[in-house]
């Protein structure tokens, strides 16, 4: 397997890791995610990521073929009268191919966020996860995360 940082020209392979993870939050939450209707359904969004200086994203290859990807950003808070300043890399998106999973793919994913995390001095990696997605928790949790905050809603 290797790992290598996306590129422009990666929009199209980008768009469609995407579809898994994003058909699965559609068949979860069908009142707030969309489903992909094709392939090719969330190019525009990788193009606007790829050029934004604050998001580096990889992906994960084997023999050539894209099997998985993550989606890194640069968070900057300012110092509040409630919080001090922070500064973080988020996993906004990690995505690796059902067929391909428990691999050592996302484990590899994960490990280039924390390099790259250090190459920009930041200590601190987040992420976060929908209710729903236990098996993606037990993963997270395994690879040392810890969970830190919930949130609530209520349908009125």
């Amino acid at each position: 397997m290797d790992i290598r940082k996306a590129t422009p020209r990666d929009k199209f392979s980008l768009s469609d890791l995407c579809t898994d993870v994003q058909t699965l939050h559609a068949q979860n939450h069908p009142d707030i995610f969309k489903t992909p209707g094709s392939a090719d359904f969330a190019v525009s969004f990788f193009e606007e990521m790829l050029a934004d200086d604050a998001t580096n994203i990889y992906i994960a290859e084997e023999n050539a073929e894209p099997v998985g990807y993550i989606l890194c950003k640069l968070i900057e808070r300012p110092d509040t009268p409630f919080t001090f300043a922070m500064r973080y890399l988020l996993v906004d998106q990690i995505s690796i191919r059902p067929a391909v999973q428990r691999h050592g793919i996302g484990s590899a994913l994960l490990k280039q966020a924390e390099t790259l995390a250090r190459e920009l001095g930041v200590s601190r990696i987040q992420l976060d996860s929908w209710a729903f997605n236990t098996d993606a928790h037990k993963f997270f949790e395994h690879e040392g995360f810890q969970k830190f905050n919930h949130r609530f809603w209520r349908e009125i």
